[in-house]
């Protein structure tokens, strides 16, 4: 079995956790697979490969850093086939699932195949101007943003699922987002939840100015369009919190589920629930022991 690293290394400083990582993949058989980039950190490690990770094609690849690692590695090598974990060096660690004191109980694990597979939803995002020229496309895992641009003005959008006009949306912005992602920003503007497996797509207002705010959930078949209304700052639209494309008058956003899902390892015993009220609810709670 080969198993990718991908470090962040504001994370991880000098690959300490990365080392042990590595030192653990070694003594279960396994071979860690490092980017050339990171091409001699480990001079005392025997067994360290160092090659691209979409070359090397990997069985697994781990991130180390938090969440926001988590989301970067699957943007660069969500292509693959390999399976996806990241080790949680941040703060909540809700996709970086592997806290530090249990690395080795889990890469044997990993190594030994004792863990299940979910398969995740991502959206595919393309942006067309109003000629119908395409001006981009790209994935992600999360959510695709589109909100308030410089100067805070707010934005006009016209939403359409499966060609038909759901809303004219006028307020800080529409948040689309992946069963994934509805733990995410979609959560912090009053969006619902879903389970990890579920392939819908969730549309939540943000900030909307009328006197009730909403959120759609809707099939995985569907085609979401959002028609960006003329402006006078362009909006900002967001990838899992990457910067896509610069907006004109009357852009359209079309939002599809990709066909190819999201291998992501599940190693905790813990329950969907019981990490959710552990790692979101208890982080604003006044209960230190729920």
């Amino acid at each position: 079995m080969r198993i990718g690293l991908k470090v962040n290394t504001n994370r991880d400083e000098g690959y300490a956790c990365a080392y042990k990582t590595a030192q653990a993949v070694l003594k279960h058989g396994a071979v860690p697979v490092l980017r050339p980039e990171d091409s001699g950190v480990f001079p005392s490690l025997d067994g360290v490969v160092y090659e691209d990770l979409l070359k090397a094609d990997p069985d697994v690849i781990i991130s180390v850093g938090g969440d926001g690692t988590f989301l970067a590695t699957v943007s660069e090598y969500g292509d693959s086939d390999a399976a996806f974990i990241g080790i949680n060096k941040g703060s909540i660690g809700f996709l970086a699932q592997i806290d530090e004191d249990r690395l080795d109980e889990c890469v044997e694990k990993i190594v030994s195949g004792d863990y299940r597979i979910i398969n995740r939803n991502r959206l595919c995002v393309q942006v067309y101007s109003k000629d119908g020229v395409l001006k981009g496309t790209d994935m992600c895992l999360n959510d695709c943003s589109i909100g308030r641009g410089a100067k805070l003005h707010t934005v006009k959008l016209l939403l359409k699922v499966d060609g038909q006009v759901a809303e004219r949306f006028i307020g800080d912005g529409l948040i689309i987002s992946t069963a994934t992602g509805s733990t995410a920003y979609n959560l912090a503007a009053g969006g619902p939840i879903l389970m990890p497996e579920m392939r819908d797509m969730i549309i939540t207002t943000n900030c909307s100015h009328t006197l009730n705010s909403f959120s759609y959930v809707v099939s995985p078949d569907s085609t979401v369009e959002i028609v960006v209304e003329p402006f006078e700052t362009p909006p900002l639209i967001c990838l899992d919190g990457r910067d896509f494309v610069d907006f004109e008058d009357n852009d359209r956003v079309i939002i599809s589920s990709c066909e190819k899902p999201l291998k992501t390892i599940a190693i905790n015993p813990e329950g969907f629930f019981s990490v959710i009220r552990r790692k979101i609810i208890m982080k604003g709670s006044f209960y230190e022991n729920g």
